[in-house]
């Protein structure tokens, strides 16, 4: 088996295959459909803090949708106390929930924004509350551009402590980790931020656009680093950049390396949020737009299965003559 309930060899990667296909369009509407079905409820309107959309939709798709069972290696947690960027190993698509779950919610996720165009059902609502900050890539002379749009968005969505970057630049669903780029991890030492790493392993099997394949109830293994403080490294970037390689090289022999590894469920805590107008209105307007496409879905399917019933009836005709 796998790491998770797909079996291997080819009826693996059937199944594999079927399971993304059934998957994608609950994933593409997923961030609805957590606001109507997720735990806890975002609709506690007399409540002066609700938990945060971001976690809500992360534990909805991580938990309940994909049946992901996290399991902590060692036993540093996340860490809370002040601004942060975490570093995370980039697999599959499923990095966006799993790895927005094991940061509670109170990290926003950078992504490409072609994203956007083909899963706007949940892109959009994300970039509109702040959840994902989403750039362009590949622009010439343009860090000066991102860092001060990082900026912006930090004082914009002040629920948000952090973000999650993926220092390797790319997918890597190789055993060893890629050569962490600089970038992000300059602008991280240039604000005076702290940084934890966070690797999370088998996340390619859980669903994944590369593979063209999902399964449910795969285990994560999940490895919290101890944190770096930029602040000890004041005018001394590359001090700070060894200290990030060394603690990203340790975590991650950590979560791939030791097999019998002592490990406990694990299960990021909820974040509560004062939620804004606009959320609300968010919040009512996209489950109303998810009901009405279900009931559109329902009828859609209703009036396939009544066209099909009379060319089925004929076609057991023909072939009974």
């Amino acid at each position: 088996m796998a790491h998770g309930t797909t079996p291997d060899g080819i009826l693996g990667k059937v199944i594999g295959l079927v399971s993304l296909f059934a998957v994608l369009p609950v994933f593409s509407l997923s961030m609805p459909l957590a606001f109507m079905f997720g735990s806890p409820s975002c609709w506690g309107f007399g409540e002066k803090y609700r938990p945060s959309f971001s976690y809500v939709w992360s534990k909805f798709m991580t938990e309940t949708v994909m049946g992901c069972r996290l399991k902590l290696v060692g036993t540093r947690a996340l860490y809370k106390d002040g601004p942060c960027v975490y570093l995370s190993n980039h697999r599959a698509w499923a990095d966006f929930f799993i790895d927005m779950y094991l940061t509670e919610g109170r990290a926003f996720i950078l992504s490409r924004f072609a994203v956007a165009y083909v899963f706007p059902a949940f892109m959009l609502p994300a970039m509109w509350v702040g959840a994902v900050f989403a750039f362009k890539r590949g622009k010439a002379g343009a860090h000066d551009e991102l860092n001060n749009a990082l900026d912006a968005h930090f004082k914009t969505f002040t629920d948000f402590s952090g973000f999650v970057v993926y220092p390797e630049g790319t997918r890597n669903v190789r055993p060893k980790s890629l050569p962490l780029k600089r970038g992000l991890i300059k602008y991280t030492h240039s604000r005076g931020m702290d940084v934890q790493i966070i690797i999370g392993g088998h996340k390619e099997h859980v669903l994944s656009e590369q593979r063209g394949s999902a399964s449910w109830g795969v285990e994560i293994p999940v490895g919290y680093s101890d944190v770096i403080s930029s602040k000890a490294f004041v005018g001394d970037f590359e001090g700070f950049y060894a200290e990030v390689k060394r603690a990203w090289e340790l975590e991650w022999d950590r979560v791939y390396g030791d097999k019998d590894r002592p490990t406990r469920p694990h299960h990021p805590k909820v974040q509560l949020v004062e939620y804004t107008n606009g959320m609300s209105v968010l919040l009512v307007a996209s489950s109303a737009l998810c009901s009405v496409a279900g009931v559109f879905a329902v009828i859609w399917c209703v009036t396939l299965a009544a066209a099909a019933m009379p060319l089925g009836v004929a076609l057991g005709a023909a072939s009974g003559a």
